[in-house]
C-alpha cells in the first residue's frame, strides 16, 4: 500500500512553516469581526405566516400604557390567611409604593369591581384591610375578625372570583370553621409610557430591561420572606436562559477536556492534544469571525449548540487525518513523507465527508424557520474550518514538529512531563473555548494566544532535536487494538445473512416508532425544574390551574363603525361563547371572552357621567334602539371612537370601569379614522400539550371562516384571525416538524448524489447512504421511547445525525474500495479498513460520546438533552458504520462471493 506522492501534499509540506502561519494569520484576521462585528439583532425561531404576522399587528396597534407583573404569594406553612402572611404581603407592597426607584413608575387607578383605589399593587391583602376598617385594619384586628372579613368577601364575591385572586386550593375548613388558602395571587402594574417596555412578551431574545426591573420589583415584594414566598410568575424568561448557560459551562468545559484528554491517551502524544485543542480554538474563532462578517444574527443554537457540535466533527477530522499520518509512519516513513502520503490518502475521503456534511446541514435552509437556516449555514462554515484546521493544518503541524522532536526512546521523566502538559493543555484549551463561546470572548483570543505561544511556540522551541527512527513511534491505543478491531468487523461481515435482516428489521421497527415522536413545547425542556421561572410556572398551574386559562387572540379589521358589522361580530361571539371545549375556559355564560370593541360599549353605557362628556365633547348622544349593546349610527361609533382615544379624558376622576388603557388594549383606530381593528381574548387550558392548543384551533376555526366570509361582504380585506402565544407556540413547531419533514429527505438526496459523483458507483454510494437512514431511524425511536419531544434544539440533532452518519460511512467505505484497488479480496479489504479506518471511527466516537456524555449530566435540560442524544447518536453511527455496513459493501462489490 503506497499510493504516489501527489505534488498538492508535497507542496504543503515543504511550505509547511508559511501554511501554518498562514492559518494563524488568518485567525487573527477573523478576531476582528468577531470581537468587533458581533450582532445586535436576534435570529428569529420563527417559520413565518399569517399567525405571526397578526401577533404583530397586534403588537403595533395595541400597545398597553401599563406594564404589568403577576406574582403568586404562597404561604411557607400552607395558610396564607393567618395574620402574619398577611401582614407580610402588605408590607412588601408598603415597601414598593414607598420605594425611591420604583413608587413614582407605579400607576394609581380606581378598581370599580371592588370600589378601591389602587396604587400599583393589587391583591386580596386590600380587600381584607377595607374589610377590617372598622377594626383599624390587618394591624389592628386580631385572627377571628380577619376569618370574619375574609368569610364575608367569599360570601360576596365567591371561591372563584377573579376579585379575590384566591389559589384553586382555598376551601373552608371544617374541623376549624375557617377557610384556608396556600396562596393568592398579586397584580403589579406600572406606567408604560414612562418605562417604555412596550407590550410585555415572553420571548427569548427579547431585552432584558423588562425582565431586570421585574426581577427587582419582586425582591422588594418578598421582603424577608419569613411567612410568605412571592414568585414572579414567567418574568425573566432570557435572564434564567442566559444564567442557566452559565450554570451549564463547567460541564461544557469538562465535554472539551474529556474529548482532548481521550485524543491525546488515544496517540500517546503531547503534540496531538497541544495542537488539536489549539486547532479547536481556532475553529471557534473562525465560525463566529465568518458568521459576524456575513451578517448572521445573534441566535442560542448559533452561539451555543454549532459550536459544540462541531467538537465531535473537528475531532472525527482529527482522527482520520493523524490516524492515517501514523499508519505511513508505521510503514517506516518519516514525519514529511507519512503526512504526504497518508493526507493524500485520506484527503479524498475527507473532501467527500465535508461536502456530504455540509449538504447535510445545509439541506435546513429549506426549513424557512431564521435560526434552523443560520444553524444550517453556520454549521457549513465550521466544517469547512475544521477540514483547513483539523484535517490539514493539524497533521501538518505535527509533522513539523515531529520533524525536529523526533520521537526519543521513552523515559520516566518523559512520561511525567507528557502527563503534565496533557493536564496544562486540557485545563488552557478548556478555559479558552468556554471564554471564546461563553465568557469574555475578547478574553478567549488573548487565551488562544497564551496556549499557542506557552504550550506550543516555547515547548517546539526549547525541545532538543532528535531524529525521527522508524518502527519507534508512539504506538496509540487503537493501534494496539487494531488488529482485533479488523477481525471483529470481518467476522461480523461474513455474517452478512444473519446481521443486515435483523438490523433491517430493527430499523424498521425504529422507524415506525420514529414518526410517533410528539412536537411540543414546555419550559421544562429548556430550563432547570428547580429556577425561579420553572417553579413560577408550577406555582401557576398549582394555584390557577385551568381557572383563567392562557390568552389567545381572536383578531379583527373590519369597518367597525358600521353597527351591522359590529353585528356580525357579535352573532360571531355569541356562537365562540356557545362551543362546549374542554380546552376553552368557561365562565356563567360558556367560553369565556374578555376585551374588545364590546367592553368599551358596556362600560360607556353603565356610565351616565361618561356619556354625558361624550355629548358635551362631540355633541352626539347615544342610543340603542334595540338594546343590542351596539350603538345605532356610525356617527356614534366614531364619535365614540374619538372620544375614548383623545388625551386627557378624566377617567380616574370619573370613577369608570372604562380606562385609557382598556380603549388602548381593545379598539385601534387609524389616525385618518378609516381603519378599525379590535381584540378579544379567549383563555386556552392545559396549553403546554399542543394537542390541546390544535384541537382548539380547530374548534374555533369553522367559525372564523364563516366570520371572514361575512366581514368581507363589508370589506374585501377584512381580518379574521386566531393569534397569541398559545397559537404562535404552535405555528412554530408545526413549521420544524415540517422542516424536518423536507430538510432531512434533501440532506439524504444531496448525500447519495455527491457519495455517487465522488465515488462512480451507485451502488457504494447507496450503501454510503444506508448508515444515515439507520441512525436516524434509531435515534427518533430512542426519543419515543425516553420520552423525548422534537422541539428547536432537539430538531437539530437530526440534522447532526445525519453528519456523523454519512461521515463515518464515508471514511469506511472510501477505505474500503482504496483497499479492494491494492487487489485484496472483499473480506481482507473489510478486515484491513477495520484495522486503520475502523479503529479510527472507534477512537473519534468514543471519545465525542464520553464528551456529549458528560455534557448530559448539564442542570440546564436543554444542554442535557442534547448531550445525551448526541452521544447516544454518535454511538448508534457507528455500530451502523461497523456492524452492519461491512456486509453491504461486500454485497455491492462486484462478482462478490467471498465469506
Amino acid at each position: 500500500m503506497s499510493p504516489t506522492e501527489p505534488t498538492w501534499t508535497a507542496t504543503l509540506e515543504r511550505h509547511s512553516r508559511r501554511v501554518i502561519g498562514l492559518a494563524i494569520a488568518v485567525t487573527v484576521l477573523l478576531a476582528i469581526p468577531f470581537l468587533t462585528m458581533a450582532p445586535t439583532e436576534t435570529a428569529s425561531p420563527e417559520p413565518g405566516g399569517v399567525v405571526f404576522d397578526i401577533n404583530d399587528t397586534m403588537d403595533d396597534q395595541f400597545v398597553s400604557s401599563v406594564y404589568p407583573i403577576f406574582a403568586i404569594a404562597e404561604a411557607r406553612d400552607g395558610d396564607i390567611f393567618t395574620k402574619d402572611a398577611l401582614l407580610e404581603i402588605q408590607d412588601g407592597a408598603s415597601e414598593l409604593r414607598s420605594h425611591t426607584e420604583f413608587g413614582p413608575k407605579l400607576v394609581s387607578y380606581f378598581d370599580a369591581a371592588t370600589g378601591l383605589d389602587v396604587v400599583g399593587v393589587s391583591s386580596f391583602v386590600d380587600l381584607v384591610n377595607a374589610e377590617l376598617t372598622d377594626a383599624g385594619g390587618l394591624t389592628g384586628a386580631d385572627q377571628a375578625k380577619i376569618d370574619q372579613a375574609i368569610a364575608a368577601l367569599i360570601d360576596r364575591y365567591g371561591v372563584d372570583g377573579e376579585e379575590l385572586g384566591l389559589s384553586v386550593q382555598a376551601h373552608f375548613d371544617d374541623s376549624t370553621g375557617r377557610w384556608v388558602s396556600p396562596a393568592v395571587t398579586t397584580t403589579i402594574v406600572s406606567d408604560n409610557d414612562v418605562l417604555g417596555f412596550g407590550n410585555a412578551s415572553v420571548n427569548l431574545g427579547s431585552d432584558t430591561e423588562p425582565e431586570e426591573y421585574a426581577r427587582d420589583i419582586i425582591e422588594v415584594l418578598r421582603g424577608d420572606e419569613s411567612s410568605v414566598q412571592v414568585w414572579g410568575v414567567a418574568i425573566d424568561v432570557n435572564l434564567t436562559s442566559a444564567e442557566q448557560g452559565g450554570v451549564a459551562g463547567p460541564f461544557i468545559g469538562f465535554t472539551i477536556l474529556a474529548v482532548l484528554i481521550i485524543v491525546g491517551l488515544t496517540f500517546r502524544s503531547y503534540w496531538v492534544m497541544a495542537i488539536t485543542g489549539a486547532a479547536l480554538g481556532g475553529l471557534i474563532i473562525w465560525l463566529r469571525g465568518i458568521s459576524n462578517l456575513i451578517g448572521l444574527k445573534d441566535d442560542l443554537i448559533l452561539s451555543l449548540l454549532v459550536p459544540i457540535a462541531m467538537i465531535s466533527f473537528g475531532v472525527d477530522f482529527a482522527f482520520h487525518a493523524i490516524g492515517r499520518y501514523r499508519e505511513e509512519q508505521r510503514e517506516g516513513r518519516d514525519p514529511g513523507s507519512a503526512f504526504v502520503v497518508g493526507i493524500a490518502a485520506v484527503a479524498g475521503a475527507l473532501l467527500l465527508a465535508l461536502a456530504s456534511d455540509a449538504a447535510a446541514f445545509l439541506s435546513n435552509v429549506s426549513s424557512g424557520i431564521e435560526s434552523i437556516i443560520q444553524f444550517g449555514i453556520g454549521a457549513a462554515i465550521a466544517l469547512g474550518a475544521a477540514f483547513l484546521l483539523l484535517g490539514v493544518v493539524t497533521p501538518l503541524a505535527l509533522a513539523e514538529v515531529e520533524r525536529k522532536v523526533g520521537n526519543p526512546p521513552p523515559s520516566r521523566r518523559q512520561t511525567m512531563w507528557r502527563l503534565a502538559g496533557y493536564n496544562a493543555a486540557g485545563m488552557m484549551a478548556m478555559t479558552t473555548v468556554l471564554l471564546l463561546v461563553f465568557i469574555l470572548p475578547w478574553a478567549g483570543v488573548l487565551a488562544l494566544a497564551l496556549y499557542i505561544v506557552l504550550l506550543l511556540v516555547i515547548p517546539y522551541r526549547i525541545a532538543k532535536p532528535h531524529d525521527w527512527i522508524a518502527g519507534t513511534e508512539p504506538t496509540s491505543i487503537a493501534g494496539r487494538s487494531a488488529d482485533a478491531v479488523g477481525d471483529s468487523i470481518a467476522w461480523v461481515a461474513a455474517r452478512r445473512k444473519l446481521v443486515i435482516p435483523i438490523a433491517a428489521v430493527v430499523t424498521l421497527g425504529a422507524a415506525f416508532a420514529a414518526t410517533k415522536v410528539p412536537t411540543e413545547f414546555d419550559v421544562k425542556d429548556f430550563f432547570s425544574a428547580d429556577s425561579d421561572f420553572v417553579v413560577s410556572l408550577d406555582k401557576l398551574d398549582e394555584h390557577i390551574g385551568d381557572r383563567g386559562g392562557e390568552p389567545t387572540a381572536v383578531y379583527i379589521a373590519a369597518p367597525l363603525d358600521d353597527p351591522a358589522v359590529l353585528e356580525t361580530v357579535s352573532s360571531f361571539l355569541d356562537e365562540l361563547r356557545a362551543v362546549d371545549s374542554r380546552f376553552m375556559a368557561k365562565d356563567d355564560d360558556g367560553t369565556r371572552i374578555e376585551g374588545g370593541v364590546f367592553h368599551v360599549f358596556d362600560e360607556l353605557s353603565a356610565a351616565p357621567i361618561a356619556q354625558a362628556a361624550l355629548g358635551q365633547a362631540t355633541g352626539v348622544q347615544l342610543t340603542d334602539a334595540d338594546s343590542n349593546g351596539i350603538p345605532d349610527t356610525t356617527e356614534q361609533l366614531e364619535a365614540i371612537y374619538a372620544f375614548t382615544r383623545q388625551a386627557g379624558v378624566p377617567f380616574d376622576t370619573t370613577r369608570l370601569v372604562l380606562t385609557p388603557d382598556d380603549v388602548r388594549t381593545s379598539l385601534w383606530v387609524s389616525d385618518d379614522g378609516a381603519e378599525h381593528s379590535t381584540v378579544f381574548y379567549v383563555g386556552l387550558t392545559d396549553t403546554r400539550a399542543q394537542e390541546s392548543i390544535a384541537t382548539a384551533r380547530d374548534e374555533i376555526e369553522p367559525l372564523l371562516v364563516d366570520l371572514r366570509g361575512d366581514l368581507r361582504e363589508f370589506d374585501p380585506n377584512a381580518i379574521a384571525e386566531f393569534a397569541g402565544g398559545p397559537v404562535a407556540r404552535q405555528a412554530g413547531l408545526d413549521g420544524i416538524t415540517r422542516a424536518l419533514q423536507v430538510s432531512l429527505p434533501i440532506a439524504v438526496a444531496l448525500c447519495l448524489v455527491i457519495a455517487w459523483v465522488f465515488m462512480r458507483s451507485i451502488r457504494m454510494a447507496l450503501v454510503s447512504i444506508t448508515p444515515i437512514l439507520m441512525t436516524v431511524a434509531w435515534l427518533y425511536a430512542l426519543m419515543y421511547l425516553t420520552g423525548f419531544a422534537i422541539n428547536t434544539v432537539t430538531a437539530t440533532i437530526g440534522a447532526v445525525s445525519i453528519g456523523i452518519g454519512v461521515d463515518f460511512a464515508i471514511h469506511f467505505a472510501m477505505r474500503y474500495r482504496e483497499e479492494l484497488a491494492s487487489g485484496r479480496s472483499p473480506i481482507e479489504a473489510v478486515r484491513v479498513t477495520g484495522q486503520g479506518t475502523g479503529t479510527a471511527l472507534i477512537a473519534s466516537a468514543v471519545s465525542s460520546a464520553v464528551g456529549f456524555g458528560i455534557l448530559a449530566f448539564a442542570p440546564m435540560p436543554m444542554f442535557a438533552s442534547y448531550g445525551f442524544l448526541t452521544a447516544v447518536m454518535i454511538l448508534m453511527a457507528l455500530g451502523a458504520t461497523l456492524l452492519v455496513m461491512p456486509g453491504l459493501l461486500i454485497l455491492a462489490t462486484p462478482s462478490s462471493s467471498d465469506a
